[in-house]
């Protein structure tokens, strides 16, 4: 493997669930290469400095105001779908109103096969938005922006790193989590100051990456989010969730110079595959 090759997954070093030929090429090379082993320990050092700040001391009401946020931006969220959907409904053949179970079956292939199945260079119509889809949309992301101030989420749970871990491994062995289920993982992911809870909450949602909330969580949560490790594995959730919200993060993570390297460089592949 060449040098850049390497740097590109240095991250994968330093999470010990990672046992592929891959990882252990990368491993091999950094311990003969002292260009990539520098690279590496200061990755190491900056990620430890990350995880060894301490937690910010919420105000009494944080947990009351994240949890009206989230209300929020599930009812914005459900209605840019909404606006999204209705063109489509709209060019459906009038005779097939007659059957209305006929008409609930095609609404919910055109919607599957608009975010799912459509080729990437021809955007499906639910991506065609207008004017007032985009400023619901941008008034969505201004509102889970604000969550910034949220880091004192493990003081609330009065719970050592151990057991919010296993309660979140919980939640990955429930078939049909409920929204409190999926509101605990997200809260989890954009606020618990354990690198180890935030990788295994986001994990945890990946089978329901087809839901505008998680998506626009995820979202919100990369754009705080300060560990490169955990900034990599949310890209990539993105991308595989195939979000094309999540474009202007990516330009913005691809060009700031205070961004960690693997960071900007995921960013970038992300911006070629959406």
């Amino acid at each position: 493997m060449t040098c850049t090759q390497v740097r590109e997954r240095l991250t994968e070093l330093l999470d010990p669930r990672n046992t592929t030929l891959t990882t252990d090429a990368v491993r091999s090379h950094v311990a003969g290469c002292p260009d990539c082993q520098r690279e590496y320990d200061e990755l190491r050092l900056t990620l430890g400095a990350l995880d060894a700040l301490p937690a910010a001391k919420p105000s009494p009401r944080l947990r009351e105001n994240f949890y009206a946020m989230l209300a929020e931006e599930k009812h914005l969220a459900a209605s840019v779908q909404r606006a999204a959907v209705r063109p489509r409904q709209r060019r459906f053949h009038w005779s097939w109103l007659l059957t209305p179970i006929a008409a609930c079956c095609l609404l919910a292939i055109g919607f599957v096969a608009g975010q799912r199945i459509a080729p990437a260079p021809v955007p499906a119509p639910a991506y065609e938005q207008d004017d007032a889809t985009k400023r619901q949309i941008a008034e969505l992301q201004h509102k889970v922006d604000s969550m910034g101030q949220l880091v004192g989420y493990s003081l609330l749970q009065q719970q050592p790193a151990n057991q919010r871990l296993k309660g979140v491994l919980a939640a990955q062995d429930l078939a049909s989590p409920n929204e409190q289920v999926l509101t605990q993982l997200i809260s989890a992911l954009a606020l618990d100051p354990s690198t180890n809870v935030r990788l295994t909450a986001l994990e945890s949602l990946y089978p329901h990456a087809d839901k505008d909330v998680v998506r626009a969580g995820v979202l919100a949560s990369l754009e705080r989010e300060q560990n490169p490790l955990v900034q990599v594995a949310m890209i990539d959730f993105l991308v595989a969730a195939r979000d094309r919200e999540a474009v202007s993060t990516f330009e913005q993570l691809s060009r700031r110079d205070n961004v960690n390297t693997s960071v900007r460089d995921a960013a970038r592949r992300a911006l070629a595959q959406l």
